[in-house]
């Protein structure tokens, strides 16, 4: 293994079970790149809805390009962490956390979840977990943009003590101020 190869290495450190509230045991764990033959089933557990708040009304194509970077990342700079559940011999990706560094001290943060595992508690598990993972990672803030239909998410961010101001009229703005030091 080369130091770089080290620097980059696969964080088994971000990979925890979790029960949600109905009883099921997910897993938590980074992206990896053999993630990418899971990526259009995962896509095909999206509403139109759940993708439209994702992306701020953007839709992006699913092309080869577009799940090779979404899933071969550099952990150094950045993280996605999966939930997966398992069925009998197979494990079924069912939501994604994405910490995106911009700047050296601020992260944005997105949160994804197939339709049919919305309103289990998994929003607010998986949030909570990606701040862990982005004060671990030494950002001193961490943010989100989001619609502000998108009630769930903005009450998931208030309760964690996100401040949230109106960006425009449909967007708001939630920001976190991190506890970590340096």
């Amino acid at each position: 293994m080369s130091p770089s190869d080290h620097i980059n290495a696969y964080p088994i450190r971000f990979i925890e079970p979790v029960v949600l509230k109905d009883g099921t045991l997910i897993q938590l764990r980074p992206i990896h790149p053999i993630d990418s033959n899971q990526a259009e089933a995962f896509r095909g557990k999206l509403s139109s809805k759940s993708i439209y708040d994702r992306f701020l009304g953007y839709v992006p194509k699913i092309s080869s390009k577009l799940i090779e970077r979404l899933t071969n990342i550099d952990y150094t700079k950045e993280m996605a962490i999966v939930a997966e559940v398992q069925h009998k011999k197979e494990k079924e990706v069912i939501a994604v956390g994405r910490i995106a560094g911009e700047q050296s001290a601020g992260a944005d943060i997105a949160v994804i979840i197939a339709d049919d595992w919305q309103g289990k508690g998994l929003g607010s598990i998986l949030t909570n977990y990606m701040i862990d993972v982005a004060e671990e990672m030494k950002y001193e803030k961490v943010y989100s943009t989001v619609f502000a239909h998108n009630t769930r998410m903005l009450e998931i961010l208030r309760h964690r003590g996100f401040s949230i101001r109106i960006e425009e009229y449909n967007i708001r703005y939630a920001e976190l101020i991190l506890t970590t030091t340096n």
